[in-house]
């Protein structure tokens, strides 16, 4: 790309007008990360911006990775004529404000929202889903503030159900959890563009998160609803098959899992679930087709599942006792009442109710199966269901 290039400002603004860079800026000579930041608080303050140049692509990631704009990895330009082809068929205008995100309350709207999902690389079809997951993660149960702040090293969990998963190349299947998909890696990268640029969660200035986890760059993946024995996501929670449907949960880590569930229940009964047992709230397993298939067979519904995991996936009270969480952080007063009280002493349930687990069928179909369990962190409980608009 040369010549000049009219480029959509993806930094997000406050209601009153204000950039959130302004902020961002100061956090950051704080924290001493200008070296790396040697552009961050430099742009014009407006819309568009116009750069020129002969190798365009080349400048502007260099210049929004200065200025905090990236993840670290090349973007895409955000042009108008990018963002405006992006924007077809999305039914609402540009102008429409969908939240304001914390910590610094920048206003995302459509527009600023699409800007960030070019720059992931997300192409039109996949936008609706980008701005379910913004809807998502603006409600006060996803606790996008804790999220955004805390040093643990939370991300969010967008689980895609839905008759377009395999049109939007959002992977179900072999590898639904790590590379080659468009889809799933440009919607959560999206995602997380929006967090950083308009809600201004800049990780090492306003985000803490001691370590981060690679599912800060992408945690999305969809069911494998053909391979499945047992209802679809979306069915399980009320809705009619031939919608889709975006479930985002806060995920502390992604810990695989070789076996079936008598192992899924032994990882889950570790140190793993520690933040889990301490708010509450609500976890998510994936269990292969494999496995699920196997266990359909010998009479087992997902419900059943539930229940086993949850009177299986314990922690022995000793050593539960024994927990750094336990014995530096959290009084034994402010743990969960449901916790405190529970009928066997000996050990102690990760979550109150069955239900409180979330089981998705996705991943290889291997007979040597391969699982995951994500615990959660944080509060209130968090699994929130959102239509993804056509």
């Amino acid at each position: 790309m040369t010549g000049a290039a009219w480029l959509l400002t993806p930094s997000g603004q406050r209601a009153s007008g204000e950039f959130v860079d302004d902020v961002l800026v100061l956090r950051a000579a704080e924290k001493n990360l200008l070296a790396r930041l040697s552009s961050a608080g430099k742009f014009p303050r407006q819309r568009v911006e116009v750069l020129r140049g002969t190798d365009l692509e080349r400048d502007v990631n260099e210049l929004y990775y200065r200025r905090g704009w990236t993840d670290g990895l090349p973007i895409v330009a955000p042009t108008l004529e990018r963002v405006d082809a992006a924007l077809i068929g999305v039914t609402l205008s540009r102008d429409t404000v969908l939240a304001e995100l914390e910590p610094l309350r920048g206003q995302a709207s459509v527009e600023k929202i699409v800007a960030n999902a070019v720059m992931a690389g997300c192409v039109p079809a996949q936008i609706p889903v980008v701005l379910a997951a913004v809807q998502a993660i603006a409600e006060p149960s996803f606790n996008l503030r804790g999220v955004q702040t805390t040093d643990e090293n939370v991300a969010p969990a967008l689980i895609f159900s839905g008759p377009d998963a395999a049109a939007l190349e959002i992977n179900a299947g072999f590898g639904c959890l790590g590379p080659g998909w468009r889809g799933s890696a440009a919607i959560a990268r999206a995602l997380r563009f929006v967090m950083s640029n308009i809600g201004g969660g800049w990780p090492a200035a306003v985000s803490l998160a001691g370590l981060a986890q690679p599912a800060r760059y992408a945690l999305c993946f969809a069911e494998d609803e053909l391979a499945s024995p047992w209802p679809s996501l979306r069915a399980e929670y009320g809705y009619s098959a031939d919608v889709n449907v975006l479930t985002v949960m806060r995920a502390e880590s992604v810990c695989n899992v070789t076996g079936g569930l008598a192992e899924l229940a032994s990882v889950m009964g570790s140190a793993a679930s520690a933040f889990s047992m301490a708010y509450g709230g609500h976890v998510a397993v994936i269990i292969s087709p494999y496995t699920a298939r196997a266990l359909a067979a010998q009479g087992c519904s997902k419900t059943d599942v539930k229940k086993w995991l949850h009177q299986h996936g314990r922690v022995a009270r000793e050593q539960f006792e024994q927990f750094w969480l336990r014995r530096e952080t959290i009084e034994k007063s402010s743990w969960p009442e449901w916790l405190t009280r529970t009928v066997a002493p000996a050990s102690l349930p990760i979550v109150e109710h069955p239900d409180d687990i979330t089981v998705i069928v996705a991943g290889g179909d291997l007979a040597i199966a391969q699982h995951a369990y994500l615990p959660t962190w944080g509060f209130p409980a968090c699994r929130i269901h959102q239509l993804v608009e056509r």
